[in-house]
């Protein structure tokens, strides 16, 4: 709200707005989009990369949790910590899990990346279906091979690449 409020002071065109995170990031956009509907503001876009999108009990009953529970870049043991540290005893996990959201309808269009070998793999998934179910267009996208924050690793990475041209593309559709 701050950057359209403001936008000649950015240089940006607050007609052509949108949010993008990765990891626990994506749950910051994705509850950013929702609070934007709310308040009326218009965002474009929104681009979630390995989305960290349920912080409730149930975050680690995905199977993708316990099939890549030690993945190279995320292990569970990770996410348990992140957990303690994101939902204080006596905090209410679903307001900050966009997965079990009420109203996920009239959300900028969505683009969900998802890396196969995560731990979150399926909080994309799961997010990208709600959103659909939801009406808002959601197109998720799977890099088999790639593990999470992968799009950090272009040299040492080769799907991060891939996975970049197409965030820009969807972007720059976006804004067009």
């Amino acid at each position: 709200r701050h950057v359209v409020a403001h936008a000649a002071q950015w240089g940006v065109d607050p007609a052509r707005t949108a949010v993008f995170g990765e990891s626990t990031g994506s749950m910051v956009t994705a509850l950013a989009a929702i609070r934007a509907r709310e308040s009326g503001l218009l965002l474009r876009a929104q681009v979630l990369v390995n989305p960290a999108v349920d912080l409730t009990s149930t975050m680690y009953d995905h199977a993708s949790f316990t099939e890549h529970a030690s993945s190279p870049t995320l292990t569970v043991s990770y996410m348990r910590l992140l957990r303690r540290f994101a939902v204080p005893p006596g905090t209410d996990p679903r307001a900050m899990s966009p997965l079990y959201a009420d109203d996920l309808s009239g959300l900028a269009p969505a683009l969900v990346v998802v890396p196969t070998i995560d731990p979150l793999a399926d909080h994309g998934r799961g997010y990208a279906e709600r959103l659909r179910a939801a009406g808002t267009p959601a197109r998720l996208t799977e890099y088999p091979g790639a593990t999470h924050a992968f799009l950090s690793m272009p040299g040492v990475v080769p799907q991060a690449k891939a996975a970049r041209a197409e965030i820009l593309e969807f972007l720059r559709t976006a804004f067009a």
